[in-house]
């Protein structure tokens, strides 16, 4: 346990750890009062991530070959010097790690630990003793490492789905938590744990399980809500932790609003959250400073660690910042701080809508994540969003779309009003430092401008489909060639610096590593128009159909419902489905049941309804299951081509909907193309 506050900040959030960097903050969390700082690295490669990713094995190293082993020993120098200077300082340093990880081919080598169902069996000793030899195994290759801070999502084999195990959720987190934390206890090295989770139920089952393995456990916790946005309420699941001590995570980079390249000044979300968390007598805090490569240190973003500082450390928190503008900005630091003071409010006009979010981790959104955040859904003359996931607010009203197009218009007019401000400092303050506020500040006059833009062409999109009048679909034309136009000024201005563009690591198909947002998202929704559109028009001449569906289309509807982040829609062959999973999890996820969506349609009462499913798969098998109202029906064939699959269904008396649910099954991926109901 410890025994006194923690002073925390977590670094390379999720990017490859990097010895100058991880040296450099080191020095900065000494020279600041820290006393605890958490490694993240890429913990979502499939190579590099989790301990695994930087740690030989001993007793099962003939899975080192599926490691980059340049990239372990440069880890093992890196991490270790890191640890050495930190303990030197008295400042506790933790790794990330997510569990259920295991190497490739260890299925195949011991077939022993897969259940019937195809699923790993968490509980088979095999898998207890590599658990274990891997926790013997990092910190004898890191021993100046503290401990541990564990989440058991986002891997390969996401232990919460798991089917035909032996132990149910609960005991399963238990478990393996447990053998961990054992593993840890016994080399006097800590586990932290991350409950990361996103419905109530699963959290009380978590907070359960870690209680009943030791009331010493530490749980650390985001304190928003869910995930990262600014939007998101207090986590009110604090109040589910009844024994276990409690550690705060806190986003003070904007990890969701700009990623720091925009400028953004959290001081009264800071202020907010730290009383909030307060109340529940917190172990302290531990608060993220980069993400994705990008770091706070000689940005003006910088006054948000200065922010948190000073409550951790029980300074003036106005007089800190205070302090730290004018060391950075001598004459011009009172404007520069006024300047800033606007910016958290601008950004949520831009990135949001009344709240709502709808952004890609801020970025400039993909077309699948704003079908899949229901951003198209939203817009819709009589817009009904019935899922509850975490990013709607609650008891949202959207008001009119003159109203959310004001909003948007707004924060285009005080972007400007901030960029002029900025402008005229040139001259008043150190010339470099000048230079990184105008990228800053100019960004954000671009970025308001096309999600301005980025409305407009969601509004038109749907407002074809509603009307069917050409003028929208030319209009649509426009909006994405000025979307595109907006995109070669941002690159003209900015370059690389500009905060719609995403520079990454180089590939033969990619040598200059760049991602273009705006172009990916103009192609994908010219594409998904067309089809949509084709698709529409044919359905539109059954004069049949009680109900039709455009599945993966922005004007599917029908109440959907999906589990978040584990429904993507895809264009094959130029026809638009959704999966009931994701696109990411295709590539390298080896679990079998992961995702599901479901709709509600029309049918005619006290008449036997024929359902047409049209389906296909990504891979050799179609294997879904659909219900529809109580009854189930599993499919299991071999999947040369789209399949019309027919399901009748009488409703009870008075009864005119009935949902329809697909679920998936097994490895393979099916996909949904259309529904009707004759």
């Amino acid at each position: 346990m410890h025994n006194k506050k923690i002073k925390g900040i977590t670094v390379c959030n999720p990017v490859d750890n990097d010895k100058e960097y991880l040296l450099f903050t080191v020095d900065y969390a000494a020279k600041m009062g820290f006393n605890h700082m958490q490694i993240v690295g890429p913990i979502h490669d499939v190579v590099k991530g989790n301990i695994d990713g930087m740690t030989p094995y001993r007793k099962y190293n003939q899975f080192d070959i599926t490691k980059n082993m340049d990239y372990v020993k440069y880890s093992i120098d890196a991490v270790n010097e890191a640890c050495r200077r930190a303990k030197s300082y008295g400042i506790k340093v933790y790794q990330w790690h997510h569990e259920l990880d295991l190497p490739t081919g260890f299925k195949e080598e011991y077939p022993e630990i897969v259940n019937n169902y195809g699923d790993v069996e968490v509980t088979h000793p095999r898998v207890k003793d590599f658990l274990e030899h891997k926790i013997l195994d990092f910190f004898y290759t890191y021993p100046d490492m503290d401990g541990i801070i564990l989440t058991l999502h986002e891997t390969k084999i996401p232990l919460l789905k798991l089917k035909d195990q032996k132990l149910g959720k609960v005991e399963r987190v238990k478990y393996v938590t447990k053998v961990l934390f054992d593993t840890c206890q016994k080399l006097g090295k800590e586990l932290i744990v991350r409950p990361f989770a996103s419905i109530e139920e699963d959290y009380v089952m978590m907070a359960k399980a870690y209680e009943e393995i030791s009331t010493e456990l530490l749980v650390m916790d985001k304190w928003t809500q869910f995930d990262w946005s600014l939007t998101m309420p207090h986590n009110a699941f604090y109040k589910k932790i009844e024994k276990n001590p409690l550690l705060v995570e806190a986003d003070i980079f904007g990890e969701f609003f700009g990623k720091g390249h925009l400028p953004l000044m959290l001081k009264e979300h800071i202020a907010e959250k730290y009383n909030y968390c307060e109340g529940f007598k917190p172990q302290g805090y531990v608060a993220r400073i980069d993400r994705e490569g990008q770091i706070p240190f000689g940005s003006v973003n910088e006054v948000n660690i200065i922010i948190m500082n000073a409550y951790l450390m029980g300074k003036n928190v106005e007089a800190e910042i205070d302090r730290f503008f004018h060391e950075r900005y001598g004459s011009a630091a009172e404007e520069v701080k006024l300047v800033m003071e606007c910016t958290e409010n601008v950004l949520k006009k831009t990135i949001y809508t009344k709240g709502y979010y709808y952004s890609e981790l801020s970025r400039f959104p993909t077309l699948n994540h704003s079908k899949n955040h229901f951003y198209f859904e939203m817009l819709r003359k009589n817009y009904d969003i019935a899922s509850e996931e975490w990013f709607i607010p609650q008891n949202w009203k959207r008001g009119s779309l003159e109203e959310m197009h004001a909003e948007k218009q707004a924060a285009v007019r005080e972007a400007d009003k901030l960029y002029e401000r900025i402008v005229a400092l040139e001259g008043k303050m150190d010339e470099a430092e000048y230079h990184k506020l105008w990228v800053k500040f100019m960004n954000l006059k671009l970025v308001t401008r096309i999600w301005e833009r980025l409305f407009v062409t969601y509004r038109d999109y749907i407002k074809y489909f509603e009307t069917f009048d050409n003028t929208y679909a030319t209009n649509l034309e426009k909006d994405i060639e000025t979307l595109r136009a907006l995109k070669v000024l941002g690159v003209d201005t900015l370059g690389e610096a500009f905060y719609c563009l995403n520079c990454g690591s180089p590939s033969p198909n990619n040598p200059n590593g760049l991602f273009d947002y705006i172009e990916d998202f103009c192609n994908c929704i010219s594409e998904s128009f067309q089809a949509e559109k084709k698709a529409t028009l044919n359905l539109k001449t059954e004069e049949t159909l009680t109900d039709y569906i455009v599945c993966g289309g922005a004007m599917e509807g029908h109440r959907l419902q999906k589990e978040v982040n584990f429904s993507d829609t895809l264009v094959l062959d130029g026809a638009l489905c959704r999966i009931p999973g994701n696109k990411r999890g295709m590539k390298w996820s080896s679990i079998n049941a992961h995702g599901w969506f479901s709709y509600e349609v029309k049918v005619k009462p006290l008449e036997v309804n024929e359902i047409h499913v049209v389906m296909g798969s990504t891979g050799e098998m179609l294997e879904v299951r659909v219900t529809i109202g109580e009854k189930e029906y599993e499919v299991r064939e071999n999947a040369c081509d789209r399949k019309e699959l027919v399901f009748h269904y009488m409703p009870d008396e008075g009864r005119s909907l009935v949902r329809i649910r697909f679920d998936k099954i097994s490895g393979y991926t099916p996909c949904v193309f259309e529904i009707k109901v004759v």
